[in-house]
């Protein structure tokens, strides 16, 4: 009679990323922002765990991912690096953190790696932006590539909204992704573009192209994690998927916590600790005595 056997989970690498897709295996990707949320999803098992820019935008109130510093985008990613054990963390690099010089680029790389524990960092970009990645992945560091639309880019792209409805537009696309790919780009987060796009991508490259609102893609889907529970400062976008709205819950305890203090029912009465009446009445001499 066999023994029943679990196989042990381990830490989620480039290669295995990568080896994915040469299996046909889609990879769970979800955005994370907060240790919390972090160590929930590194529970369950999702392959990576992307700590993007929409996080400081809906934990840290930013209208624009345009504002948020590099020291903001860190503090999240160590946030979520420390409680994560086995997902592979990937942090994102904010607007202007590597744009003015590849020493600059690949300082700000190297630490959301060694100072924010991320094992790979995210960039998005262009075919001239490529020549920066290419020297963040020779000095040793993982790339995952962002592309269609980029937060960071949304005047040179005119705002926000689906791209690569054109034919022209859809042929940029590719010919950017294509020179991250040759930069040293392991995977590519796309965003937000026809499917066909998506799936075009998805066929010719020979890394997997993740899809956040591309529609289906084979080799794997990323969804923010609070547009997936309604835990954010801003409206879901109408892209993403939602499977539970946790608002209503907070607002719920929150109303009921204001309530309670008002009507002095709470804090309860069966938490709230005492002196014994002879530390009390000790107590009450010192302080009197003192006050006399």
């Amino acid at each position: 009679m066999g023994t029943a056997t679990t196989e042990k989970r381990r830490k989620v690498t480039v290669k295995q990323i990568i080896d994915k897709k040469t299996r046909n295996e889609s990879i769970v990707a979800i955005g994370v922002y907060d240790s919390p949320m972090a160590a929930i999803a590194d529970e369950i098992g999702f392959d990576m765990l992307i700590n993007g820019n929409a996080g400081p935008m809906s934990l840290l109130g930013h209208k624009t991912p345009m504002t948020v510093r590099f020291e903001e985008q860190l503090i999240l990613t160590q946030a979520v690096s420390r409680v994560t054990k086995y997902g592979m963390v990937v942090g994102h690099m904010p607007y202007m953190s590597y744009h003015y010089s590849t020493e600059d680029a690949v300082r700000n790389a190297a630490r959301l790696i060694a100072e924010g524990g991320a094992d790979a960092v995210k960039c998005e970009g262009n075919k001239h932006t490529a020549k920066t990645v290419a020297e963040i992945v020779r000095a040793g560091i993982p790339v995952m590539g962002h592309m269609g639309m980029q937060a960071s880019r949304k005047l040179e792209q005119s705002g926000y909204g689906f791209k690569g409805r054109t034919a022209q537009e859809a042929a940029k696309i590719v010919e950017d992704t294509r020179a991250f790919l040759d930069a040293g780009a392991f995977a590519f987060i796309i965003e937000y573009v026809p499917n066909e796009i998506t799936q075009y991508l998805a066929r010719t490259m020979p890394v997997p192209i993740i899809s956040v609102g591309g529609g289906p893609s084979p080799d794997g889907i990323y969804l923010i994690s609070g547009d997936a529970v309604g835990y954010s400062a801003f409206p879901k976008p109408k892209h993403e998927g939602s499977f539970v709205d946790v608002r209503p819950l907070i607002q719920q305890g929150l109303q009921q916590y204001k309530d309670e203090v008002l009507s002095h029912r709470y804090p309860y009465a069966e938490y709230t600790q005492h002196m014994t009446p002879q530390e009390h009445d000790k107590f009450l001499q010192l302080v009197e005595n003192s006050a006399a």
